[in-house]
């Protein structure tokens, strides 16, 4: 018989928010959009193994290629990747290979929300070399949420995981943005959800700028 306790430690790998990740399901369906020659990315639904592995993916092979031309060209001059967000959050561990996939990457990252980017996607829309969103998109910060079933040490060594977890989150997050260690103490105690306006986000330095537009944009038809 399986062991009910995996399944819920199981929920809590796969997903921040505490949705099943199975590998039949959501878990295994990519939902990016891309353009590889263009260095363009288009992350929405659910952060998952798929679409993070499918977009850590080729910023390494961008990442190659730049390299090679840097050997062979003099002046060779890296275009900046673009990843674009919409997405409510979702798993921990992929958050993190794309998280450290465009902290490493030589080719510059710049992050976009021009939606909304949430729980793990907030975390990844951070790591970007450069942040930008669009007036009315949102930002949206929480603690982690997991599920825990078992016998009593199962629970104490899951609590010592997820406080490694959440540490490790809060020590990011404070390190990328204008976000103090109080500030992120005060959401966990309040057990609150914490969205952020483009102006909330410049203040809190959260982005780098927020994305302007022309009269002529706003007017057209």
């Amino acid at each position: 018989m399986p062991n009910r306790k995996d399944k819920y430690w199981n929920q809590f790998l796969n997903d921040w928010d505490g949705d099943a990740t199975d590998g039949d399901s959501k878990g295994s369906r990519t939902t990016v959009f891309s353009s590889k020659e263009d260095r363009l990315f288009y992350v929405y639904g659910d952060i998952n193994a798929r679409n993070c592995a499918d977009v850590a993916y080729d910023i390494s092979q961008i990442n190659i290629e730049d390299d090679d031309k840097d050997r062979k060209e003099k002046d060779f001059k890296r275009k900046p990747i673009k990843i674009y967000f919409n997405s409510f959050g979702g798993s921990v561990y992929d958050m993190w290979l794309l998280v450290d996939t465009i902290l490493g990457s030589k080719t510059p990252v710049h992050t976009y929300c021009t939606g909304y980017a949430m729980s793990a996607a907030f975390v990844i829309f951070l790591a970007g070399h450069k942040r930008y969103m669009s007036p009315h998109a949102t930002l949206m910060y929480h603690q982690i949420y997991c599920w825990r079933s078992g016998k009593y040490q199962d629970l104490v060594d899951d609590r010592e995981q997820t406080d490694h977890l959440n540490d490790m989150i809060e020590q990011f997050v404070v390190e990328r943005s204008g976000l103090t260690k109080e500030d992120l103490l005060n959401i966990r105690e309040k057990k609150k959800d914490t969205y952020f306006s483009a102006k909330e986000a410049k203040e809190k330095k959260i982005i780098t700028d927020i994305i302007g537009f022309t009269k002529k944009q706003q007017n057209s038809d």
